[in-house]
């Protein structure tokens, strides 16, 4: 049988090679995107001439090619082969990164810069593409009880391979620059082991077996596959959340590195080791929020992570006051660890909420319609950050507290700088804003297991407690720091599933 054609039939067997190379697919499609975005895409950008313009494009080109999530979603309900959409759309994706990386080699003088962008248009679009088809074959090869864990480990240990590969490339671009006497040649070597990363993924997604999808009405239009996900009352409520999410993870995002090279002045140096700080605890609570993700629901774990990320953002604006002071390194050391602990949960649970929301054989539509929404806000979210903090560059709001040990005596009051928001503070404070619409927009929501944020907030604290605390010495110590002690859960087992069982039995209010 030819190597695209479904499956009538799932065995065990079958499901159990498959994960394996979906395994290995997700290591090699993480290093290919953690070498292509970030700084890498500005710096190859700059490197070949290109305008403030262009960079902004090009930064703009990973949300707005969701757009091609709607062509797709009617093209996977036509062909109905989801494995060879995947891998002809991802090969061709990524082929385009490999003439990308060409560029600056062959390219006629002049027609550097849009050759480039042309290629990373196709890259980015194609990837669209071949992700929608790709998100409804998954659905039916992760089990529904063990994809939290499974797709955990996933990212889990595919952000700390992308971790060490950026970091490696990061610090090799400067001995690349002085072999070819070119920057944008040392970018293109790093973009050229990208693409050879995603080419192998692809490969492996070959042997990655494929169940028949469910059959769709004959009689049914085209425009209901797309108006069906809407009319879904408990979907259409995430889509409302994946929209204001999203918004609010990309304007923030935009900015954090813009604020602390140029406000706070940290060097790029530092930045990277702030993001690997971010990275680390990212791998360690991926598996801490995919078993809980598992036990109770993805809307327990979204419950707490993201009033952690609101959290963040508020935060943020204090780490200068007016300029940077003494406790601006340790806010930033604590915003990267709360950020690594609230991104880890949704961006798992964020994605395996719509894969369990979305009905089987109908998962095409409903998970292409929801990064279509997620993928508008984030379109049109850096652009207006951009213009909020545009016009509020050259304005200021500031709080100060004064001390006179005598009213009279003006000239000795003591002042205290309590606030001061200025330029970007403001960015930060509307994501903020948005995000506490987000988290009333996650509230409506209905999943089966959805238990209180507390009994959730428990066991994370109870698994940092005993990583960090343990009496059984540092060597102990460190072990329980990469290994959540699950057991715990298993101790509220039996008071959390009488909540659940009450709730199943009593119906959603």
């Amino acid at each position: 049988m030819a190597w695209y054609l479904p499956i009538t039939q799932l065995d065990d067997a079958d499901r159990k090679k498959g994960l394996k190379y979906l395994f290995y697919d997700g290591l090699c499609s993480h290093a290919m995107a953690l070498l292509v975005t970030g700084a890498f895409l500005p710096g190859m950008a700059l490197a070949l001439g290109a305008s403030n313009f262009v960079i902004g494009l090009l930064a703009s080109l990973a949300p707005i090619s969701q757009m091609a999530q709607i062509p797709a979603i009617l093209l996977v309900e036509k062909i109905g082969l989801r494995k060879l959409l995947t891998v002809v759309f991802a090969g061709a994706s990524r082929l385009s990164l490999v003439a990308a990386a060409f560029t600056p080699f062959f390219a006629p003088e002049g027609t550097g810069v849009f050759l480039f962008t042309l290629f990373m248009m196709l890259f980015f679009f194609g990837g669209s593409v071949a992700g929608c088809s790709w998100n409804s074959w998954i659905k039916d090869i992760v089990p529904e009880k063990t994809m939290g864990s499974y797709l955990a480990s996933r990212l889990a240990a595919a952000t700390a391979l992308g971790a060490t590969l950026s970091l490696a490339a990061g610090f090799s671009v400067d001995g690349l620059t002085n072999i070819y006497d070119d920057l944008a040649r040392a970018y293109a070597v790093i973009f050229l082991i990208a693409a050879g990363f995603g080419l192998y993924g692809t490969g492996l997604l070959t042997h990655v077996p494929e169940p028949r999808m469910a059959a769709r009405e004959a009689d049914r239009h085209w425009l209901s596959t797309l108006i069906e996900p809407v009319q879904d009352h408990n979907f259409r409520k995430l889509l409302f959340f994946s929209a204001a999410w999203s918004f609010t993870v990309i304007m923030s995002g935009a900015f954090f590195a813009v604020y602390m090279l140029k406000r706070i002045g940290i060097p790029m140096s530092g930045v990277i080791l702030l993001a690997l700080l971010s990275q680390v605890t990212n791998v360690y609570f991926f598996k801490v929020w995919g078993r809980i993700a598992d036990h109770f629901s993805n809307k327990s774990v979204l419950a707490v992570s993201v009033p952690l990320y609101v959290l963040l953002l508020l935060t943020y604006p204090f780490t200068t006051l007016p300029e940077r002071y003494s406790l601006t390194i340790p806010l930033l050391i604590f915003i990267h660890l709360v950020g690594g602990i609230s991104t880890a949960g949704f961006n798992l649970c964020a994605a395996n909420i719509a894969l369990k929301l979305a009905p089987r054989g109908k998962a095409t539509a409903y998970l292409g319609t929801n990064a279509f929404c997620a993928g508008l806000a984030a379109t049109i979210a850096p652009v207006i950050g951009g213009l909020i903090g545009s016009f509020f560059a050259i304005k200021e709001i500031s709080i100060n507290i004064f001390y006179r040990k005598d009213i009279a005596e003006m000239a000795d009051a003591v002042a205290i700088p309590a606030l001061s928001l200025r330029g970007i503070d403001f960015v930060f404070c509307a994501s903020a804003m948005m995000g506490l619409y987000a988290w009333h927009r996650l509230s409506l929501i209905e999943e089966a297991g959805t238990v209180s944020e507390s009994e959730v907030r428990d066991q994370v604290f109870a698994s940092v407690r005993n990583s960090f605390f343990t009496p059984s010495g540092l060597n102990m110590g460190m072990r329980r720091m990469t290994a959540f002690p699950y057991e715990i859960l298993r101790k509220t087992t039996r008071s959390t599933s009488s909540t659940i069982n009450r709730m199943t039995r009593r119906g959603p209010d």
